[in-house]
């Protein structure tokens, strides 16, 4: 009886998993990929290297291969500062192209470049290195209009800048992205000090890891403060990854 039980269990979940069937597999460089959907299309992006990405419709049928013109010396750095809107449509231009924000490092000197461009390569907007990592998107119902919101360095001080974009609506995937908490900090790189936005998920403690999973950092924080500072001068050089709660995000020490 044990064993007929046991055979149809294994039946059952056979059932259950042969309904999840693999589709496609996309080879990407630095595990980098990306998706957009609405409700009449689907599009793939695919890191390929070299900052050249191509972009795949919902047959996987290749659509165009983007190349935005930057210097050579700058990477694109999927993993370290991951966009919410990496992909979207008829948010920053009211025309039906994709656009994506892309981030970029420079390899010899740290400096960090993000743009805002189409699927044929034409810059919307461009930011430099003073410009942190932390922005947001949002639907403004007073003026009916979407709404972009970057901070820079100025000296001590932080430049918050607001921008009207063309567009009067978001679509529901940029609107359920929007409502997701992100880390974020900044500078990046940094060589001193780390300030994090608090998330505002409960958590009440940041933890920094190194590349092989320990410990090197920890401090707590009350719930209300809206700016935590964590010292990384003692840190080596190299990549970590810093959580607090269920989130976790990457930064680079200088």
């Amino acid at each position: 009886m044990k064993k007929t039980l046991f055979s149809t269990a294994i039946l059952a979940a056979n059932f259950v998993f042969g309904q999840m069937n693999l589709e496609h597999t996309y080879t990407s460089d630095s595990s980098h990929w990306d998706v957009y959907s609405d409700n009449s299309t689907s599009h793939y992006l695919i890191g390929r290297g070299n900052n050249t990405f191509d972009i795949y419709t919902a047959n996987h049928t290749l659509y165009k291969t983007l190349t935005p013109n930057i210097p050579n010396t700058y990477l694109h750095i999927p993993e370290l500062l991951k966009e919410n809107y990496s992909i979207s449509k008829r948010i920053f231009n009211t025309d039906d192209k994709l656009e994506f924000i892309l981030t970029f490092i420079n390899n010899q000197g740290g400096q960090r470049l993000m743009l805002i461009i189409n699927e044929d390569g034409n810059i919307i907007k461009q930011f430099g290195n003073d410009y942190h990592s932390l922005y947001q998107i949002f639907h403004d119902a007073a003026s009916n209009q979407n709404k972009f919101v970057i901070s820079k360095s100025s000296g001590t001080n932080t430049v918050t800048e607001v921008y009207a974009l063309p567009t009067s609506a978001l679509t529901t995937s940029e609107i359920q992205s929007q409502n997701k908490n992100k880390l974020s900090a900044f500078p990046i790189p940094t060589s001193k000090l780390l300030n994090i936005m608090n998330p505002g998920n409960g958590g009440n403690n940041v933890q920094v890891y190194d590349v092989s999973g320990k410990t090197v950092l920890s401090k707590n924080f009350s719930p209300g403060e809206k700016n935590i500072s964590i010292d990384v001068e003692s840190l080596k050089a190299g990549v970590y990854l810093y959580t607090i709660g269920d989130q976790s995000s990457k930064f680079i020490k200088n």
